[in-house]
């Protein structure tokens, strides 16, 4: 029988219908009073690692994640194995919005990596990395939420119609918007000097899908940290822009080869990088340069950027089994300075090795044998004309 959390239970867990409807101070409340996240809340420090800039944030409770054990010790098929979203057995919800089948919902993450602390020094107040000469940690904390793609268990973007999807991206949008500009006091600026109109924060999007990826659950889902220190990647992006005074995904439109483009949506574009680090890697990005996050975007760019989600997403759920491995894959939203707007969809296609920990990154396939096998996938898995994508093993050997 299907699993999936009915709008009954859903209301017996509901906190509040809308994210708009809540202030940054009931959201803190809301965090602070749900007791049972008190057993796993965070350590609430951040190092970085001297080589490369890399944070690292410490949260040693997340190891007793129920379900991290049960995955460990008792090896159960998806169709065994009890979901507790399903039976409603989660954090009170703060958004709600109705699909044609059940709903979409953000609730917070039971397993916090940050968490919004009372007592904030105040230097973390006024910039993100402040000094720590003697290495004792600086304070990380923040909000860490979950948004759940639909209610029921089988369904999330790969298998949702366009209409439902961009909901789901509407109303991650919407909460992105309310972290960023309602923070002020609260987080230290996400620019200096500030954008045209100031930001607070940052906004980390991300979804992990398959156990090779951390995906810990199967319910589709996506995470959402809002913190107080900038994640690496950010910090490349503002650099990136820095040197070359342009947004890196404004330097993809024009450097990437033509040949590596999978699909042209008109607003958006969906490419392989051409210096792809692992086979069937894919890059989403926004061809206006002023847009810097999801809630900026127009009604038409919000439903391409949600038909691109949905095409690298079923193409990469094509490709993979094809390849011999489950199908696992993780993606992120670039946002805010220096990137201007990109997703990108990093494949577990091939295992990381000594190479790589070196930084050099060795990929057993081609940017241009990907592209070219992308594009006949996409082509030809578009759910509205009822075609189906090739059923050949793509280009080269069977990766191991």
């Amino acid at each position: 029988m299907t699993q999936q959390l009915s709008w009954e239970q859903l209301q017996t867990i509901m906190q509040a219908e809308s994210i708009d409807q809540l202030s940054m101070q009931q959201l803190n409340e809301l965090f602070h009073a749900e007791q049972q996240m008190i057993p796993f809340l965070p350590d609430s420090i951040c190092q970085i690692d001297p080589r490369d800039g890399e944070l690292i944030v410490y949260n040693s409770t997340r190891a007793r994640r129920p379900h991290d054990s049960e995955t460990v010790k008792i090896p159960l098929t998806p169709a065994e194995k009890p979901c507790v979203i399903c039976q409603g057995k989660t954090t009170g919800v703060i958004d709600v919005a109705r699909l044609s089948q059940g709903a979409t919902f953000i609730n917070k993450n039971l397993f916090p990596i940050i968490y919004p602390l009372q007592n904030v020094l105040e230097e973390c107040r006024q910039q993100p990395l402040y000094p720590d000469p003697t290495h004792t940690g600086r304070q990380s904390y923040g909000f860490h939420f979950l948004q759940w793609t639909s209610s029921h268990h089988d369904q999330d973007w790969h298998n949702l119609s366009l209409e439902d999807g961009l909901i789901v991206l509407q109303r991650l949008a919407a909460l992105e918007q309310k972290l960023l500009y309602e923070s002020e006091g609260l987080m230290p600026p996400s620019e200096i000097p500030p954008p045209r109109k100031p930001t607070h924060g940052f906004v980390s999007i991300i979804k992990n899908h398959g156990q090779l990826a951390g995906g810990s659950l199967a319910h589709g889902h996506q995470q959402i940290g809002y913190s107080n220190i900038m994640p690496r990647c950010f910090y490349n992006n503002w650099c990136f822009s820095q040197r070359h005074q342009a947004y890196f995904s404004d330097y993809l439109l024009r450097e990437n080869p033509a040949e590596l483009m999978i699909r042209d949506y008109d607003n958006v574009v969906l490419i392989v990088p051409y210096f792809m680090r692992r086979p069937y890697d894919m890059l989403l990005l926004l061809k206006n340069p002023d847009r810097q996050y999801l809630h900026e975007l127009t009604i038409d760019e919000m439903r391409e950027v949600t038909q691109g989600i949905q095409d690298a997403i079923r193409a990469l759920l094509h490709i993979m089994p094809l390849l011999g491995r489950d199908p696992a894959f993780n993606m992120t939203v670039n946002n805010g300075p220096g990137a201007g707007l990109y997703l990108e969809f990093f494949a577990h296609t091939q295992e990381i090795g000594g190479f790589e920990q070196l930084g050099l990154w060795v990929c057993q396939e081609s940017a241009i044998n990907a592209a070219t096998y992308l594009r006949e996938v996409v082509a030809t898995m578009n759910p509205a004309r009822g075609s189906r994508p090739p059923s050949n093993a793509p280009p080269g050997r069977i990766l191991p």
